[in-house]
């Protein structure tokens, strides 16, 4: 090579551009948030997988926007960039949603329940993402297999992020009511307390992973009456929890997996009058298909309980929430299983009302001398789900179902929450 040539490639070494590391990408100098009204700026920040002095990635700010509609806090989430010295300003644009509902409660089930009262619920309280909600009720139900009437009173406090990825969830109970036995009624009060620690592994932005919790459980039932039987007492109850969630939000449905899993262990003798030990999983699947909001949902779930007292069976298939072509506690028992297959889609070009196909199977054993257990059994049926985006987790069906093995025929299901 000529000395010319040599020259001439060492300038081109040494004034040709080098792409830069972070990808030519402006950096990020300031962060802020539109048409937010109550949620704290930390809220945003947390979920975020980039922050200032990052470059502007727009992967990571559509994962970024992402992770902040999983909260399921807003109706739609939009970050846009805007130019600023040395770099862009990024503005989080979040239509939020009503987080107070507080309402008088009317509720009447296709099982023939009905019952009124008082609902509170106050999600995003102090603009944190924790969320208080308080009920009373009085009711009567003529055909449950645990109370004819009842008048009932809920506490319960959930701060999911309280420092760094640790938080906890509160609650208490109080239940008075009358319980069916053979012949006649009895006055069963019943009081329940739960204090749980929990820890967020999830690190990645949308979150996915694992959730531990632990902590105690207390219940206490006491009987009275002439047909009373005797008094369960009271348990104390370790709790261990695993949650894997990695489920995203799309404002009128959901995609991903989440599976929950959970043990209580009480024994006699430690803070308890009787030993039992109870296991509880379920798991859910939610496949997007080809169309927006067009979803096939897989569920499953499976309990377990032994111990004491043994006076009612803990689990029961049938009615509007599992096993829908069957009428209310079809079957019971000490262990069950269930699963089922929903077929979502939205229906008159609305998104927030969805027709609902689904298939249902169940099943239990160890039931309480007297009910019926065993199985399997199962239905189909077809419905609607409607959505209302403007309050927090507020979901209604109704439909029919039909039984395809036993059961009393044609069955009409309502519910929501």
């Amino acid at each position: 090579m000529t000395a010319s040539r040599l020259v001439a490639a060492a300038l081109l070494c040494a004034f040709a551009p080098v792409a830069p590391a972070d990808g030519g990408y402006p950096r990020v100098v300031e962060i802020r948030f539109a048409d937010n009204l109550v949620t704290q700026p930390a809220v945003f920040l947390r979920e975020m997988a980039l922050g200032v002095g990052d470059p502007a990635d727009p992967v990571l700010i559509e994962r970024s926007r992402q992770a902040i509609l999983d909260l399921e806090l807003y109706r739609s989430v939009r970050i846009r960039q805007v130019p600023a010295t040395d770099g862009v300003a990024l503005v989080v644009e979040a239509r939020e949603k009503r987080f107070l509902l507080a309402i008088p409660r009317i509720d009447s089930s296709s099982d023939g329940d009905f019952s009124y009262g008082l609902h509170v619920r106050w999600d995003n309280l102090w603009g944190a993402n924790h969320t208080f909600d308080a009920r009373i009720l009085t009711g009567t139900y003529p055909d449950d297999r645990l109370r004819e009437e009842e008048d009932s009173a809920r506490i319960r406090y959930t701060a999911p992020y309280v420092w760094g990825n640790h938080g906890w969830h509160a609650e208490v109970e109080y239940i008075d009511r009358l319980a069916p036995v053979p012949g006649g009624v009895f006055d069963e009060t019943i009081r329940r307390a739960e204090f749980l620690l929990s820890h967020d592994l999830r690190d990645s932005r949308p979150r996915s992973g694992w959730i531990l919790k632990s902590g105690l459980r207390w219940d206490s039932q006491h009987a009275e009456g002439a047909l009373a039987p005797q008094s369960d007492g009271h348990a104390t109850a370790l709790v261990l929890g695993a949650d894997f969630a990695n489920v995203r939000y799309h404002v009128y449905s959901e995609s991903g997996r989440m599976l929950s899993s959970r043990i209580e262990l009480a024994h006699q003798g430690f803070l308890s009058s009787y030993s039992y030990r109870k296991v509880d999983a379920r798991f859910v699947e939610r496949i997007p298909l080809a169309r927006p909001h067009h979803t096939l949902n897989l569920i499953s779930a499976a309990g377990l309980y032994s111990g004491v007292p043994r006076r009612v069976s803990e689990y029961s298939l049938g009615g509007s929430s599992m096993l829908r072509g069957y009428e209310l506690d079809f079957i019971e028992g000490e262990r069950y299983g269930y699963a089922a297959a929903e077929y979502l889609r939205p229906i008159f070009g609305r998104d927030w009302l969805r027709l609902l196909i689904v298939g249902e199977g169940g099943w239990t054993g160890g039931a309480i001398t007297g009910v019926q257990s065993g199985g399997p059994y199962a239905s189909i049926g077809a419905g609607v789900r409607i959505r209302v985006t403007y309050f927090m987790r507020l979901e209604l069906e109704f439909g029919i179902a039909y039984p395809l093995r036993g059961g009393d025929g044609l069955q009409f299901f309502a519910g929501g929450g």
